[in-house]
Parts: C-alpha cells; sequence; structure tokens
C-alpha cells in the first residue's frame, strides 16, 4: 500500500473513533498505533487531517483499492470496539462505510460482535 493510501486509513480510524467525541486511553492509544505501524507519522498526528465525517469516510473509502478497503474496513471495526463498547455515532459510522462496501447489516452485525468478543480483557 502506498503511503496516500495508508495515510487515508489513518484519516477514516481518527474520523471513527472521534465520532463520539470521547478520545478515551484505548482509543487515543490504537490511533498512535495506527500511525506508527502504517509509518504516516513523521509529522506526528497531523496526518489523521482533515478529519472525516461518516458521509465523507462512505465517499472515499470506495476510491481505494479492494485490497485497502478490506484493511480499513477491520481497522475500523477495531477502532470502533477497542473500548469496549460502540457508540451510536460509531455504529452509524460503520454502517456507513458497511453500505459504500455492500456490506450486509448481518455480516457487519457479525464481525462487530466476533471483534467485541476478542477486545474484553483476558481474551
Amino acid at each position: 500500500m502506498d503511503i496516500e493510501i495508508r495515510q487515508k486509513i489513518c484519516q477514516l480510524v481518527a474520523g471513527i473513533i472521534i465520532s463520539d467525541d470521547i478520545l478515551d486511553d484505548h482509543e487515543e492509544k490504537f490511533v498512535d498505533r495506527l500511525i506508527q505501524s502504517f509509518g504516516v507519522g513523521e509529522s506526528g498526528r497531523d496526518v489523521i487531517f482533515p478529519l472525516v465525517d461518516r458521509d465523507e469516510a462512505a465517499e472515499q473509502i470506495k476510491t481505494l483499492p479492494k485490497e485497502a478497503q478490506d484493511e480499513a474496513m477491520k481497522l475500523l471495526i477495531e477502532a470502533a470496539c477497542v473500548d469496549g463498547q460502540i457508540a451510536p455515532e460509531e455504529r452509524d459510522y460503520l454502517k456507513a462505510i458497511a453500505e459504500a462496501l455492500e456490506i450486509s447489516d448481518a455480516t457487519l452485525a457479525k464481525r462487530v460482535a466476533d471483534q467485541l468478543t476478542a477486545s474484553k480483557p483476558g481474551m
């Protein structure tokens, strides 16, 4: 994946994390790890700006290659679940992305439930 695609994924993930206007320690660490692992953090968190809302995210994810779409969706679900709960705004963001990628509600619900189970302490 090239740097622009990795940066776009970081922006999408940051968008879901701040969608509920709450940034807890788990979410903050998740973003920091993502930026570092994607190798786009030379300039700090500036890479995640501009932040995108769910409608912008749904449009932007469609412009990514299929492999990047799959990786982004996986990371979006992880990010939404990292604090052990999903806020209504995070759920709306995921639903908008899933609709853009033609992922059914049932498939999204299963993936979210699986990730919530995996995210529980001790798992």
